[in-house]
């Protein structure tokens, strides 16, 4: 029970660890790769009825940041174009935030500009909700369980 009650910490550490982190600018990577000039990483988040898109654009010889681009992203649905964004600089991204349907099953265009030059691409957004359900429990489970085993611990000491 010692062991146990040694290793609970780190077991609670890990749970805490896999659990799924609060997600900001963006949330899941859901593209990567290189068009033109351009490195670009996407990443998209959906939470009660928004969709966060973020794009981090970077040179794709020196991996420099690129401020100052102008972003223009096509939603297309089924072939057909359903909306078209501009993805602000926000930070380090490049970022809208719209409301959006709670599957998301669409194919963007981003249009980029920069003084590096113009480029164009293509790519799939799927997304569906998630469930926070399971790692809460396990987070919280893990906890009252290392207090449990700590409370043990201390009064099997006391009765020494």
């Amino acid at each position: 029970m010692r062991r146990f009650a040694r290793l609970l910490p780190v077991l609670v550490i890990l749970l805490a660890a896999s659990s799924t982190p609060a997600l900001a600018h963006g949330g899941d990577l859901v593209y990567t790769g290189a068009t033109g000039p351009y490195q670009v990483r996407a990443f998209a988040n959906w939470a009660e009825g928004w969709l966060d898109y973020s794009v981090d654009l970077r040179n794709v010889s020196t991996g420099a940041r690129i401020p100052g681009a102008e972003i223009h992203v096509s939603v297309f649905e089924n072939g057909v174009q359903i909306a078209e964004y501009t993805a602000f600089e926000s930070g380090a991204v490049y970022e809208f935030v719209e409301q959006s349907p709670e599957e998301v099953h669409w194919n963007l265009v981003l249009d980029i500009s920069s003084p590096l030059g113009p480029a164009k691409l293509t790519h799939a957004l799927d997304l569906a909700p998630t469930n926070w359900v399971v790692p809460s429990v396990l987070v919280i489970g893990g906890f009252f369980a290392a207090v449990a085993a700590h409370t043990w611990s201390a009064r099997r000491r006391a009765r020494a």
